[in-house]
């Protein structure tokens, strides 16, 4: 493991699990009520009678808000029925922000059912519209929902055996309310923590994201709920951080860094692709046949639908002003590859663009067929063309599975002993410790967060100040002040035996959670000063999508140091428990944390630098600490059929985690020194020994070699490989 730039403290360590997610996918576990040969062919049936117009409704999307009373969060307006003859959606959606009334699951599922039926009597064939949303983190934008952590905390927990069950859980909940399609996962990778969509990530390394989109895919569409895999493909890695940018892709990266988490989840069965809302070298992906047709279509065999992201049809012309007008810019779309547009404002603006469009055959009525064939083929696998039963309306109660996912993401940075809390005084402070917009982040409730849009309603959430005095142990008394009164505040840190600061990031989402320095509010940064002035021992607690740069003499001055990520509704009791040693920090970082802006982009998987110098993080990815510790021993890598056994026998306490990197011999190309392949993790008992395997396969050793602007080709080379568990390592021959 790479070792960070600064000795930190009681450090416990990383183990090996025995509970593997083997990257080996058999598919999609039953989502679909059709088999897709079936649902074309009842599509085409459909498709055969349509119009001109009912086909170009077909490929566009209306917002739900279309089909309310006054254009905004009320019930559904009397003459709804009309509006969908009018439009001829294929689809609707709710980006966040709007509701019915009541806002209430019950509400939700009688308003999705009777659009639903209003779409049966007023749509082409009686196939109604397919209602998608943003379920990111759990169904995040109904009150009274239970919100998991973010994805960015869960890539810290390397289990995608978690990762599955919250997304079924969100499954089942988006059936209960009748929603059939999820604009998730995001298969991006977390690769510039400036990027507001950072949160939204697994985190840098594409083969340990992969394992979380198979597991995702598999999760919601297991359910019942259609799968997005998002956003295709370098959306992660825009110029200097911002969303919606180019980014400069060389045909080496894309296929050994950003296309193994897309591989893995049309393996695992994903029945959509939303395209990245950026550009890949100079090109609105939008507009590009080919990443959307030659590459995800040919190269990977994707054979289901693909959508836009909102609005992006408008920005080839206002944005990027790549195209003279809207009906230029719709013709270059729909002929890169687009199959569904998100027009959700201007349904009737995208419509006739797309009609001037094909009447004046920039698109030949060939590809407006296939993509309104797509689309009721994605309907029919769904079940949307059969009558089926109506959603209960009862959301789950997800409190105990939120904790527990709360607490797996959990990372200890530093600790000089001042943790586990178990006597004394604590004073809990700071603007996190009882906020559930930051602990939830965006996409809660609202687009961009609690309070920030036409929903009012704020989340009930085990905030940290609430669960530190409620489960207080014997010995242990707790105040919380706020941090606005200062001069109380540092009155009352003198008497103090230990004080826990909890800061944080405002919510926010895509580019409006943007933060190019890294940065805290200067207010929290004062207040972490002044109260490590005051020399007693603090925690710093922080909520946070992204790795936040502190200055160096406060970094230095941590006696406790905790990222919490943003985790969710019962992040304050997973976190309560952690803090007084009843849980331990099973958490380990999924991403590189930069020392200072100048290494942002200083990744895992980095290739060594022509001036022989290897700059070190603040923290490596997969680092962490806890209160246990481990031993390791007898590495061994044996060859098999198509992948390679890595194993390591581990003496531990508790709960440990270790990535597994491979390196491979010379190929002539500059490759990673430590390539991350896989994951393992286990639970033992105080000085029990487990060995544990994990099942590499050989694609994950693939070098891809070829000139600096030629062709790439990916192989398993000969040579050695060694493959590294902690300390332990291995080294093996292939072929």
């Amino acid at each position: 493991m790479t070792t960070p730039k600064r000795k930190v403290g009681v450090r416990a360590v990383q183990a090996l699990s025995a509970a593997l997610f083997l990257a080996t996918t058999t598919g999609a576990q039953g989502v679909p009520s059709l088999p897709q040969a079936e649902a074309q062919t009842r599509a085409q049936a459909v498709l055969e009678k349509m119009t001109l117009d009912e086909k170009i409704g077909q490929v566009s999307m209306a917002h739900f808000f279309r089909f309310l009373e006054g254009r905004k969060s009320g019930p559904i307006t009397a003459n709804a029925g009309d509006i969908f003859a009018q439009l001829l959606p294929g689809a609707t959606l709710n980006g966040g922000g709007d509701a019915p009334q009541p806002n209430t699951p019950r509400g939700w599922a009688d308003a999705l059912r009777g659009l639903e039926a209003l779409g049966r009597q007023n749509l082409p064939g009686g196939v109604p519209a397919v209602f998608g949303t943003d379920s990111v983190h759990g169904v995040n934008n109904v009150p009274g929902a239970t919100l998991y952590p973010h994805n960015l905390g869960l890539g810290a927990a390397f289990n995608p055996a978690l990762t599955q069950e919250l997304a079924r859980a969100t499954a089942a909940d988006m059936r209960a309310m009748n929603m059939d399609w999820d604009f998730s996962p995001v298969a991006d990778l977390g690769r510039d923590p400036r990027w507001g969509r950072f949160y939204e990530t697994f985190g840098e390394s594409p083969w340990l994201v992969a394992d979380q989109i198979t597991a995702s895919v598999q999760g919601l569409q297991s359910g019942g709920v259609a799968a997005t895999l998002k956003h295709f493909v370098g959306y992660g890695s825009p110029g200097l951080g911002r969303d919606r940018a180019n980014a400069e892709i060389s045909t080496r990266a894309l296929h050994e860094l950003y296309l193994p988490p897309f591989k893995a989840g049309i393996r695992a069965g994903a029945m959509s692709v939303m395209a990245n809302s950026g550009s890949v070298n100079g090109v609105p992906v939008h507009a590009s046949q080919n990443i959307l047709t030659d590459l995800l279509r040919g190269e990977l065999g994707f054979k289901g639908l693909v959508v836009s992201d909102w609005n992006d049809i408008d920005r080839l012309v206002n944005t990027f002003k790549t195209h003279a007008d809207l009906v230029r810019a719709t013709a270059a779309s729909v002929n890169a590859g687009i199959d569904l547009y998100m027009v959700p404002n201007d349904v009737e603006k995208y419509g006739a663009a797309l009609k001037e469009a094909v009447e004046g055959g920039l698109v030949s009525r060939e590809r407006l067929d296939e993509a309104a064939l797509r689309m009721l083929t994605f309907k029919a696998q769904l079940g949307l063309m059969d009558a089926r039963p109506a959603g209960s309306g009862v959301i789950a109660d997800g409190r105990a599975l939120a904790k527990r996912a709360a607490a797996a993401t959990l990372t200890l940075l530093e600790n000089d002993e001042t943790l586990p809390v178990k006597k004394g005084r604590v004073l809990v402070t700071g603007p996190a410790m009882d906020s559930a917009a930051i602990q939830l982040g965006g996409w809660s409730v609202n687009w961009q967060g609690v309070g920030k849009g036409n929903v009012s309603y704020v989340p009930k959430v085990s905030t940290l100040a609430t669960a530190l005095k409620a489960s207080a142990p014997a010995g242990v008394t707790v105040s919380a002040l706020p941090d606005g009164k200062r001069e109380a505040l540092l009155k009352a840190a003198k008497s103090a035996d230990t004080i826990i600061v909890a800061l944080g990031e405002a919510p926010a989402a895509e580019s409006q959670a943007n933060n190019p320095e890294l940065a805290l509010p200067t207010g929290q940064v004062q207040l972490l000063r002044d109260l490590l002035g005051t020399g007693k021992p603090v925690v710093l607690v922080l909520m946070a999508g992204r790795p936040i740069l502190l200055p160096e003499d406060l970094q230095n001055r941590l006696p406790a140091f905790v990222m919490a990520y943003l985790p969710g509704s019962e992040g304050g009791a997973a976190l309560a428990d952690a803090l007084y040693g009843r849980a331990g920090f099973p958490g380990r970082l999924p991403f590189t944390w930069p020392g200072s802006l100048g290494e942002v982009g200083l990744t895992a998987d980095r290739p060594p630098e022509g001036a022989g110098d290897a700059p070190l993080p603040l923290y490596p990815l997969g680092f962490g600490l806890d209160y246990t510790a481990f031993r390791t021993g007898d590495g061994q890598a044996v060859k098999t059929a198509n992948s390679v056994k890595v194993s390591v026998t581990v003496t531990n306490t508790g709960t440990a985690t270790f990535i597994v990197r491979a390196s491979l011999p010379p190929a002539g190309n500059l490759e990673a020194v430590g390539r991350p392949v896989g994951v393992v993790q286990v639970s033992l008992k105080p000085s029990e020994a487990r060995k544990l395997t994990l099942v590499v396969p050989v694609e994950r050793l693939e070098a891809f070699t070829g000139d600096a602007f030629g062709g790439v080709r990916g192989e398993v080379l000969p040579g050695q490989y060694t493959f590294e568990i902690g300390d332990e390592s291995a080294r093996l021959s292939l072929p």
